[in-house]
């Protein structure tokens, strides 16, 4: 456990370091535009690592939350990389304000299926 969340957090950090990279690939028309698209983009690793710190000062978390943030951060990335670059269409702005809210439900849907498979590991 004790080697699982320095790599998430720094896994969490290269994500939104590379989510900013691709608001500036987007071509923002002004600088206020892009720190909201920055700022809107990076608020999910924001999140995730100030409830993984938290509960990590409460001694309630483990490791599956852990890997459940690394892989959102990294479903972020490919997600943003398909609609950005991969594959880019006229929805594609959506997609890109979409990412967040997309990346909260990946959370809620794969934090009780981690927490159910690491009990299942366990039994």
């Amino acid at each position: 456990m004790k080697w699982i969340a320095p790599i998430t957090f720094v896994l969490i950090a290269v994500a939104a370091c590379i989510t900013v990279i691709f608001v500036k690939a987007l071509k923002p028309t002004s600088g206020g535009a892009f720190l909201f698209f920055a700022a809107w983009l990076v608020l999910p690793y924001a999140i995730m690592s100030a409830v993984l710190v938290l509960l990590r000062r409460k001694g309630a978390v483990s490791a599956h939350w852990y890997v459940v943030a690394a892989l959102v951060s990294l479903g972020g990335i490919f997600f943003l990389a398909d609609v950005i670059f991969w594959r880019p269409d006229a929805q594609g702005a959506i997609a890109v304000l979409l990412t967040p809210i997309l990346q909260g439900g990946a959370s809620t849907l794969l934090l009780p299926v981690a927490s159910w498979l690491s009990q299942y590991a366990r039994a």
